[in-house]
């Protein structure tokens, strides 16, 4: 096996381990900060289905990641390497700030500005990158819509007139609720996160073989058990107050969205389309509920990320041109 290749396989692994530390956020987010399920319990448990998602679901978001945007033949294993390696590294960063970004933002960025450094943006697939990215701005507004009205359905239906000591109940309930929707959203975001880690090796060889997936999938584990926790307490207490029927609200809207975008290859983003639903059942509890100030830093960093992985693409690829 040739050193470039091993190296493409251990930036691969290492891509895995960032982006599920970062993504499972939005698994576990909720479920612990409502309060049904401990950290240590949540992570282990949504590893599990983190690592069914990554080896049955992730084919059509492989696929488009892969070979999408750059056309195919246009992008050799030492090119897909810079990429997977430009958004670990933000995403690095990222943990590290414990700010939740959309890991599929930070992969077409940096596939997108080397691209543009080495064939030009005329060579690239427009049209592919256009979805794409109607899909960032798209998949978090309808979580937002989704999040709200399914609390006020909820709200109207389930605990309009309820006396306190049976809304208590009821969101005991929901408790086993929220708990199979977390599992059911990191399905998703396992098939999501395999197929950013994974690409590289999907363009230089045409696939991700089983056992490079099933490694890859280890890998996300081992990034959700170590770093799981960085980005969860974000996403489950500072941008609202959540208890289980909310969380459930914010976390079944996520969830069929994420399966709906899965199901047709299209690597949105787990984090924008959580915090969105988030946003959406906090305004439908009240709108003094949502700390704007924490969402402000959240966008903020999900600004920065294209241009930023755009650019240190394009910087890592003229250097490795010059020393090359």
């Amino acid at each position: 096996m040739e050193l470039i290749t091993i190296i493409a396989i251990f930036v691969s692994l290492y891509m895995a381990f960032t982006i599920s530390a970062n993504d499972i956020g939005n698994s576990v987010g909720t479920v612990v900060g409502s309060g049904a399920i401990n950290i240590k319990r949540a992570l282990v448990l949504n590893s599990i289905f983190a690592f069914l998602g990554a080896i049955f679901l992730s084919k059509a978001v492989t696929e488009t990641i892969g070979k999408g945007i750059i056309p195919a033949g246009m992008l050799d294993i030492k090119g897909a390497s810079i990429i997977t390696f430009t958004t670990g590294l933000w995403i690095t960063f990222t943990l590290w700030k414990k700010i939740p970004i959309s890991g599929s933002e930070a992969i077409i960025g940096a596939v997108t500005g080397f691209g543009v450094a080495s064939i030009g943006i005329d060579k690239l697939n427009l049209q592919t990158l256009w979805v794409i990215m109607l899909s960032w701005i798209v998949s978090p507004l309808i979580g937002l819509v989704t999040g709200y009205l399914t609390y006020r359905a909820l709200n109207t239906v389930i605990f309009t007139k309820t006396t306190m000591k049976k809304r208590s109940r009821i969101e005991k309930i929901f408790k086993y609720l929220l708990i199979l929707t977390s599992c059911a959203t990191a399905l998703s975001i396992g098939a999501i996160d395999i197929s950013i880690a994974t690409s590289v090796l999907y363009i230089t060889f045409g696939q991700a073989g089983l056992e490079i997936k099933i490694i890859g999938a280890i890998m996300l584990i081992v990034g959700i058990l170590i770093a799981g926790n960085r980005v969860s307490d974000t996403i489950g207490r500072r941008i609202t107050e959540l208890v289980p029927s909310r969380s459930f609200s914010a976390q079944i809207s996520a969830a069929i969205i994420y399966a709906l975008f899965v199901y047709n290859g299209i690597p949105i983003s787990p984090t924008q389309t959580l915090v969105g639903s988030i946003i959406g059942v906090g305004l439908a509890y009240g709108v003094s509920s949502v700390k704007i100030d924490v969402v402000k830093d959240v966008i903020h960093i999900w600004l920065l990320t294209i241009p930023c992985c755009f650019t240190l693409a394009m910087v890592l690829k003229t250097i490795s041109t010059l020393l090359m």
